[in-house]
């Protein structure tokens, strides 16, 4: 990761046509879903057990994406659309955490369907609790490689997402809470970094239970409204909507090493500019 971002305050008014770029980032989200479901057959050993390096490291394969969207599961359409928006009008693809977070049930159950049950066929709570423990370990390990992996990260802050209480910020996410803290510590990497590599190279809620954690998102650089619509108005549309690592493809083709100037470099001017 680069930079991260909290972005405030947005919502269904933001955009001219939802179901327009609604349907721009379902393209992207629905791409990542196949990759993920195409691969959870393959984590068996042919002793019939479960390779558990191979599904920490495999669970997001050939996913490369400019920006990791984190987020409440009750704003998903409305990140699907953001998502969608940042796809048109700059070429960003992005990494959607909700989208794949489903998936964490899927593997549950198969291995509950191994491993969870007597000879009766009843499942046993203590191995529930011993599986749980195994996929979101591994959940969260893939998560935080995205982090590390993606550029920029925009952490989508509204009332679904975010409890505003006093002065603190609580969250009844533990996705969140996980993700906003990775973004804390994991290594912060030089835009450089990215762009030579790329060169060369469950989430059923209860409302009945809700455990609150202290939100610190101070770390994060504020990203407001007037932020993106100036973003879109100060990016140059004749360098063409191509992603960053397609970007480089085209680089490494014609043996230019060259870096060229991305839609991101023009957000990171502009609020660099703006911070004293």
């Amino acid at each position: 990761m680069y930079i991260g971002f909290e972005l405030k305050k947005i919502d269904k008014g933001f955009f001219d046509d939802l179901d327009y770029y609604l349907n721009i980032g379902n393209k992207t989200a629905s791409k990542h879903q196949r990759i993920i479901e195409d691969i959870l057959d393959n984590f068996k050993n042919d002793n019939g057990s479960l390779d558990g390096d191979k599904m920490r490291s495999n669970w997001f394969p050939q996913i490369n994406a400019d920006i990791f969207l984190s987020h409440s599961h009750a704003d998903e359409n409305l990140v699907i659309a953001f998502a969608g928006w940042l796809k048109e009008e700059f070429g960003l693809e992005c990494f959607i955490d909700s989208c794949i977070w489903g998936y964490s049930e899927n593997l549950q159950r198969l291995l509950d369907k191994k491993y969870s049950h007597d000879e009766d066929g009843k499942l046993i709570y203590r191995k529930v609790l011993e599986v749980s423990s195994h996929v979101h370990m591994m959940l969260n390990s893939a998560l935080l490689q995205m982090i590390d992996n993606c550029e920029c990260v925009i952490f989508i802050n509204t009332p679904k997402s975010v409890r505003p209480r006093d002065v603190i910020n609580k969250i009844v996410s533990p996705w969140i809470y996980s993700e906003i803290g990775m973004t804390k510590l994991v290594k912060k990497k030089t835009i450089d970094e990215y762009r030579v590599k790329n060169l060369y190279e469950s989430r059923k809620e209860f409302s009945d239970f809700s455990i609150e954690y202290k939100l610190d998102t101070n770390h994060l650089t504020n990203l407001t409204i007037n932020d993106l619509n100036h973003w879109r108005n100060i990016y140059p549309k004749r360098i063409g909507m191509i992603s960053l690592s397609n970007h480089f493809k085209i680089n490494q083709k014609t043996n230019n090493n060259k870096l060229i100037k991305t839609a991101l470099d023009y957000l990171y001017e502009f609020k660099a500019s703006r911070i004293i």
